[in-house]
């Protein structure tokens, strides 16, 4: 009856969250204090909860800016920094086979930036040209060289840097955050710095690790920013109060 049951268990736990040898030491000699076996059980949970919770996490900005009708007090430049950098770990994952868990939010992340993009571009009355779906088919195809993809993942650090301190400018030019949802930021914050353990856990790369690392500070001070400006409000709103 044990082996029974054992059976669908290991299905569901082998590989997705622990590798054979993992769940043999833990569920079958039950050695639950075995260190190596556990930070891999945590870094698969993270991730896996990482890449669930990216399916939703920049909704709430959509549906904010969907809501007001305006894209105010975002950057249109920081977003589109922000998905060159999606796109790099994207591709950069892809093409070294790192684990879907060590990357898949990247994806849906991509996805709502792209939404988002679109968003502002159209509440500003500007013409959207949609070239990016061919740009991704050419870096994932056979044709584009390793050390291109590679220099694409080390170009996201200044991508993200740029991108968050021109936000960062908007903010404090504005004296307020505008549209920014607050949900959205912090979620992104707290992601970022789990995906610094994830990526030494999982992938090794120093490159991903080091990404996550200036994610999370950038991150980090557009959070800050939001906690400064919590009560701030738009000149056009104070007006209409008046």
């Amino acid at each position: 009856m044990a082996a029974e049951a054992d059976g669908p268990l290991k299905r569901v736990l082998v590989p997705i969250l622990l590798p054979e040898k993992c769940y043999d030491q833990i569920l079958v000699q039950w050695d639950l204090l075995h260190v190596p076996c556990l930070k891999i059980l945590l870094s698969k949970g993270l991730g896996l909860g990482i890449v669930a919770g990216s399916l939703l996490v920049k909704l709430p900005q959509v549906f904010k800016i969907l809501g007001a009708k305006s894209a105010e007090g975002l950057s249109v430049k920081s977003v589109m920094l922000e998905l060159v950098a999606l796109t790099g770990t994207m591709v950069y994952s892809i093409v070294n086979n790192f684990p879907f868990s060590s990357w898949g939010e990247a994806l849906f992340l991509m996805l709502q930036t792209v939404t988002i993009c679109f968003l502002v571009l159209l509440y500003r009355g500007q013409t959207v040209k949609a070239c990016y779906a061919l740009v991704l088919l050419v870096l994932l195809s056979p044709l584009t060289p390793l050390a291109v993809v590679t220099l694409l993942q080390a170009s996201n650090v200044p991508a993200v840097v740029m991108g968050k301190l021109l936000q960062a400018a908007t903010n404090y030019r504005n004296g307020h955050t505008g549209q920014l949802s607050a949900i959205t930021v912090f979620l992104l914050f707290g992601g970022s710095l789990a995906r610094i353990f994830t990526s030494i856990q999982e992938t090794g790369d120093p490159l991903m690790a080091g990404t996550f690392v200036v994610s999370s500070l950038c991150n980090g001070l557009i959070a800050a920013q939001l906690l400064f400006y919590w009560n701030a409000e738009a000149p056009h709103k104070k007006k209409k109060e008046q």
